[in-house]
């Protein structure tokens, strides 16, 4: 899985010696969901022979499963070059064509999403002049004020079978948006898919007769999502790390990114360890009808050997996923050591209380910030989802990983991303306790207390960790009072493994704990 970005260069020169070019940039990802369809089964053919009474009679079957995993598309190419002379005080429309093309196969459909980013800053809708002058986004009308806008249409001759709707008013000349902003759907549907779909994208300016001489740079990018997933706030996504990590530069730099396997987004930072964090829990539900891959998944990670074929199918034989949290109580949780088990505790927020006191659990996002905090502080304390051992480590059986020390080759975390490594055997690695260290939280990386005032500083920015409690026996337990989180080290056979674990009075960055025990996850950029 991947994303594709194409860029076109577009010149429009203005008579009285002005040169004016407008750069459009245009991002697309394959939101692949992988969801496996059995289309061919056959089975129990008998084959009859002529058989001595008493002999056994022979039978035999054959089974065939085709799994076809759900593709979705965005790319773009320049029809008319976007260039154009305009004299001032003049309005142009049809500032050149591209072709923006789909493809899903996929029957719940897709949403395009566009944003101004100018100057490579997402939200930025001018048109940055060379002049010192830029010239702002509108609907490009007459006036006073030089000002450029955006139109999407329908490609014309395009013989898709579901073509998409055009927002409105994103069907007109619009003023490019500063968020990131649908512009473009085709809605759950049955219909074949099979052929894509095209649509176009053009642009108008009207430039004031006041309007200076001089070279206007702009972007505009674009984005396909599943349409269940969340509004985007970035671009940046979660499997594509690689790609983007030297955009956090420093020490708490931050961005939200995407996670293509659901849409879910998390903030994300560079912390003081150098290493690219999570920096809220991960809120993953485990679809059990879903085969996971190195693609989106953190799969296929061994020592000295790397297996990009690698593969997880969550088995319902023993594993039990995304169970419901109802108070304390967690329905069909059982203390399975080796088999995954999962729950979802739903829309909580356990908000720090700045004090040694209990955190604030709060039932809902309106909840939280109705109390006066901002949103994005409210998402950095969900609650997510907690997970037992085995789960974490994508596995159906931990049986075998039963070696003090030794790391688990998978994750449920996304693709590049992994668990941090508790310790190892000559005591030189602790990712967790490294991280407390650098970050002055602890004063060295193997200590169990507090550097002063540093309770507080564990639960807030940059770190953001929450106490949520961890589940044991069908019980949610210690919530508002401890924070734990997995690592992907075995402490002990196949009983324990290593775990971050943190309360009012004291820390550990290597403890082991049962592995049937229910604990959230942050994961590290690998």
């Amino acid at each position: 899985m991947g994303h594709r970005t194409t860029k076109t260069n577009h010149k429009v020169k203005v008579h009285k010696t002005m040169s004016y070019r407008v750069d459009f940039f245009y991002y697309a990802f394959r939101n692949i969901l992988f969801v496996g369809i059995p289309l061919v089964i056959i089975s129990a053919f008998i084959l009859g022979f002529n058989i001595p009474h008493g002999s056994a009679r022979i039978s035999s079957s054959d089974n065939l499963a085709i799994s076809v995993p759900s593709s979705c598309t965005l790319s773009s190419s320049v029809d008319e070059v976007h260039s154009a002379s305009i004299v001032n005080g003049r309005y142009e429309e049809g500032i050149g064509t591209t072709t923006l093309s789909t493809f899903c196969n996929d029957k719940n459909g897709y949403s395009v999403y566009a944003i101004g980013d100018s100057l490579n800053s997402e939200g930025n809708n001018t048109l940055v002049g060379s002049n010192g002058s830029n010239i702002s986004s509108g609907t490009a009308t007459s006036g006073d004020t030089s000002n450029w806008a955006m139109k999407l249409a329908l490609k014309a001759g395009d013989t898709s079978t579901t073509p998409p709707t055009i927002i409105s008013p994103f069907d007109s000349y619009s003023t490019v948006p500063i968020t990131w902003t649908k512009v473009a759907t085709i809605p759950s549907s049955t219909t074949d898919m099979e052929k894509g779909s095209n649509f176009t994208t053009t642009y108008a300016t009207y430039i004031s007769p006041t309007q200076a001489a001089g070279t206007y740079l702009g972007q505009v990018k674009y984005l396909l999502t599943h349409p269940s997933a969340a509004t985007p706030t970035s671009a940046y996504i979660m499997q594509e790390v690689a790609e983007w990590e030297d955009d956090l530069s420093s020490p708490g730099d931050s961005v939200q990114a995407i996670d293509i396997r659901d849409g879910k987004q998390y903030w994300v930072t560079r912390l003081a360890d150098g290493n690219i964090w999570m920096t809220q829990n991960l809120d993953f539900d485990i679809d059990t009808a879903r085969t996971y891959t190195h693609d989106d998944t953190d799969l296929g990670w061994a020592p000295n050997s790397f297996d990009a074929n690698a593969t997880w199918t969550p088995d319902t034989t023993k594993g039990k996923y995304n169970l419901p949290v109802n108070g304390t109580s967690v329905s069909n949780w059982s203390n399975q050591n080796n088999y995954p088990y999962s729950a979802d505790p739903g829309d909580v927020y356990y908000y720090t209380s700045n004090s040694t006191s209990d955190d604030i659990k709060y039932t809902s996002l309106s909840n939280c910030t109705s109390a006066g905090h901002t949103a994005d502080e409210c998402k950095h304390y969900h609650a997510g989802n907690y997970y037992n051992w085995t789960a974490a480590i994508a596995s159906n059986n931990s049986s075998a990983l039963t070696q003090q020390y030794t790391n688990a080759p998978n994750s449920i975390c996304p693709k590049g991303w992994r668990l941090p490594i508790a310790t190892n055997a000559d005591q030189s690695i602790y990712e967790f306790g490294e991280l407390l260290y650098q970050q002055g939280i602890i004063g060295a990386k193997t200590s169990t207390s507090y550097a002063a005032d540093s309770f507080d500083n564990i639960r807030k920015a940059p770190l953001w960790l929450a106490r949520v409690g961890v589940i044991y026996s069908g019980t949610l337990t210690y919530v508002t009072t401890v924070g734990g989180y997995w690592s992907s080290t075995v402490a002990n056979t196949d009983i324990s493994a290593y775990y971050l674990r943190f309360n009012t009075s004291s820390v550990f960055s290597s403890n082991p704990y049962d592995k049937a025990h229910g604990w959230p996850i942050r994961c590290l950029a690998r």
